[in-house]
């Protein structure tokens, strides 16, 4: 059996309905601000509960864009956490900003609180990225937006993983003064190509990313600020509309698969006589996730067991190999707080099985008897 990492698998009539509308954005000629953003909008704050959306080109561009709106610039600092893809690294260096690295608690993966205030303390950051990866999030996250509010630093949230995820009962987005996501295919709710978006509860911060990701505008040919081009166009708008009303039903099935691959192995664990190669992680408590990756923990190292099961047909993923802070494009400017430097442990070992919509029964049987075998 051949089993890929990620398998963008949709329902019979989804293309259909997609080309359905890619034809009359033809006809019409309706390819920028049309009726598909529109009904994008509408569908995105009632399935996240936020209060505004601002589409924008790419997730990159989101961070960027909100970085530029809650007026970071050059020479400020800015912390997040040495465990992130790059893009949330260079939109701080794309604004003239200052980088601090933060480790990761070992509970969660997510930035270690304690180390945060110890960068605060040092830095004295004018806002922070908190990065919510795997379709999870801090379990601290609370103590992190009611400190940051407390001492007027920005908190900017990257949740390209978490759309569909909640944070105790509530959708992460909904209490978030201002995050970001990206709508890149392989995301839990993905694009035909490259898209992202800003939430906000703030609708003066909500106006300037609008401005900002179209040139700064404040009419047609008037410039408020010194912005660039950003537009989500009506190719991904239809894509993610359509996307929207079976997104449920895909993350339910993302979280019963993931609920089998953590009861094979609580069933494993009985019989002392077998021994995974790996950790399964579930999801922390508090938090509910999208099932956007599994994760577990190499007992060897991820390079020795992505080979093994490189051969049974099986992909995997490596959701982070390199932390920021060991990155050659990050030069000097690699400052990271640690104790213990968990991200560089975790990089080593992190392995991401198969997790995507509508997995089969037999797809994961194959692949839980493959770690045994």
């Amino acid at each position: 059996m051949q089993i890929p990492f990620i398998n963008l698998r949709v329902e019979p009539d989804f293309n259909q309905k997609i080309k359905s509308r890619w034809e009359e954005s033809l006809e019409k000629s309706q390819f920028i601000a049309g009726k598909a953003l529109t009904e994008l909008n509408h569908k995105i704050l009632d399935f996240t509960k936020a209060k505004n959306f601002i589409p924008c080109a790419n997730g990159t561009d989101a961070i960027q864009i909100a970085l530029r709106a809650v007026g970071i610039g050059q020479g400020d600092y800015v912390l997040l956490p040495d465990f992130t893809f790059w893009a949330t690294y260079e939109a701080i260096i794309n604004v003239g900003a200052k980088p601090i690295m933060v480790d990761i608690c070992p509970q969660d993966f997510q930035m270690d609180f304690d180390l945060f205030l110890m960068a605060v303390a040092k830095y004295s950051p004018k806002a922070i990225i908190l990065v919510h990866l795997y379709g999870w999030c801090s379990l601290r996250l609370a103590e992190f937006r009611e400190f940051c509010k407390a001492k007027n630093i920005y908190l900017i949230e990257d949740g390209a993983q978490v759309i569909g995820s909640f944070y105790q009962g509530k959708p992460i987005f909904e209490n978030a003064f201002i995050a970001t996501t990206s709508f890149y295919p392989a995301k839990v709710l993905g694009a035909a190509g490259d898209a992202g978006g800003i939430f906000t509860n703030n609708p003066e911060i909500a106006q300037i990313c609008t401005q900002l990701a179209n040139h700064g505008r404040s009419s047609h040919y008037g410039h408020e600020y010194v912005g660039w081009n950003s537009r989500l166009d009506e190719v991904q708008a239809h894509y993610l509309v359509v996307a929207l009303d079976y997104l449920t039903k895909r993350i339910d099935s993302r979280r019963s698969s993931e609920k089998k691959y953590l009861k094979f192995q609580a069933e494993i664990s009985q019989n002392t006589k077998i021994n995974l190669p790996l950790e399964m992680k579930a999801t922390p408590p508090g938090i509910e996730s999208n099932g956007y990756l599994q994760v577990s923990l190499a007992k060897t190292s991820y390079k020795e067991l992505a080979e093994t099961l490189r051969l049974k047909g099986i992909g995997c993923g490596n959701v982070y190999p390199s932390p920021m802070s060991a990155q050659k494009g990050a030069g000097q400017l690699n400052e990271l707080i640690t104790k213990d430097r968990i991200t560089y442990e975790v990089c080593k070992r992190v392995i991401n099985l198969p997790l995507f919509p509508y997995m089969r029964d037999e797809e994961i049987n194959y692949i839980c008897e493959s770690l045994i075998s």
